[in-house]
C-alpha cells in the first residue's frame, strides 16, 4: 500500500512538473508581437533551427527578443522537439528573468512551403503548444494564401485549451487571427521569396487573415512595392535588418524585424571574442 501511495505521489509530482510550464504561460497568454504592431511600434525578433537544444532555449528564452521563429524549414521535422521546445522557452523565461519583461512569442516557420498545402501541418503545429502563429515560407499566389488562412478555422488549437485565451475563435465561428479579429491573438506571416510571389504580391497581401508579409532574396525595388501593397492593405510589413541598418528599415515603414539566426549571431561573437584573445597575448 506504501509502495503504491509513494508511485501515486511520484506521478503526481511528475504531472504537475509537466504542467507548470503551459501554467506559466499563460501569464504570458497574450501576444506581445500583436501588442507592439497594433500600436504602430517595431517587432523585434530571432531566427532558430536549434529546438531540440535546451541550452538555446534558456539563451532565447531569457532573452530580450519580442519574437522567435522556430525554423522546421531548414532542420529535422520533429514535432516532440517543438513541443518541448515551447514550453522550455515559458519554463526558462519564468525561471531565470532578471528583469519584468513579456515572455518572448515563438512563431513557427513551417516545414511545407506555401504551394504543397500547408493546412495540416498548420493544424498540428497549433496543437504542440503555444506558439502565437506561423510562418509560410514561398508563397507565390493569392490561392495559396487562401488556403492557408482557411487552416486556422478548423484547427484545434489544442495547445491553447485551458489558458483562457481571449478573442480564439477556432470552432465558434470567430476567426482566431489578427487583425481580422482585432482581439484576435493568432498571426500568419507570409515570405515572398520569388519573382512568382512578387508578380502575385497583391493577391496575396490583400487575402483576409494575412497579418505581417515578409519579404526576403528580393531587389530593393521589388522590396519598396511590396512595403506600399502592405500600407495600402494594411498588412505589417516584415523585413530582416541589422543594427547598421534598422533606423532606416523602421523609418520607411518596415514594423516586423528579423536580425537573423542565432548561430550567425555565436558565430559572429565566437570569432569577435577568439581574434580579441588571441590579439591580447601576441
Amino acid at each position: 500500500m506504501q509502495m503504491r501511495l509513494a508511485a501515486t505521489a511520484a506521478a503526481l509530482a511528475c504531472a504537475a512538473g509537466a504542467a507548470a510550464p503551459a501554467l506559466r504561460a499563460a501569464e504570458d497568454s497574450q501576444n506581445n508581437v500583436i501588442a507592439l504592431l497594433a500600436a504602430g511600434k517595431p517587432a523585434i525578433g530571432v531566427w532558430t533551427g536549434a529546438t531540440p537544444a535546451t541550452r538555446i532555449a534558456k539563451v532565447l528564452g531569457t532573452s530580450d527578443a519580442d519574437f522567435i521563429v522556430a525554423d522546421l524549414e531548414h532542420d529535422i521535422y520533429d514535432f516532440q522537439a517543438l513541443h518541448r521546445f515551447l514550453l522550455e522557452i515559458a519554463d526558462f523565461h519564468h525561471r531565470y528573468r532578471t528583469q519584468p519583461r513579456p515572455m518572448p512569442n515563438v512563431l513557427v516557420k513551417l516545414a511545407h512551403r506555401g504551394g504543397w498545402d500547408p493546412r495540416y501541418e498548420i493544424s498540428e503545429v497549433m496543437r504542440v503548444g503555444p506558439a502565437i502563429g506561423v510562418w509560410v515560407p514561398i508563397v507565390e499566389s493569392g490561392a495559396e494564401m487562401q488556403r492557408i488562412v482557411s487552416a486556422f478555422g478548423q484547427a484545434e488549437q489544442s495547445g491553447f485549451e485551458g489558458l483562457n485565451l481571449s478573442g480564439q475563435g477556432g470552432h465558434t465561428g470567430v476567426s482566431p487571427l489578427w487583425p481580422t479579429n482585432p482581439k484576435g491573438q493568432l498571426m500568419v506571416v507570409a515570405m515572398i521569396e520569388t519573382d512568382e510571389g512578387v508578380r502575385h504580391a497583391e493577391q496575396i497581401i490583400s487575402t483576409p487573415g494575412l497579418a505581417a508579409l515578409h519579404v526576403v532574396h528580393l531587389s530593393e525595388a521589388d522590396n519598396d512595392k511590396i512595403l506600399k501593397l502592405c500600407q495600402k492593405y494594411h498588412v505589417v510589413p516584415a523585413i530582416d535588418a541589422t543594427p547598421d541598418d534598422v533606423k532606416a528599415r523602421v523609418a520607411a515603414g518596415w514594423r516586423l524585424i528579423s536580425l537573423g539566426w542565432d548561430f550567425g549571431m555565436l558565430q559572429k561573437q565566437l570569432g569577435e571574442t577568439l581574434k580579441a584573445t588571441r590579439n591580447a597575448i601576441k
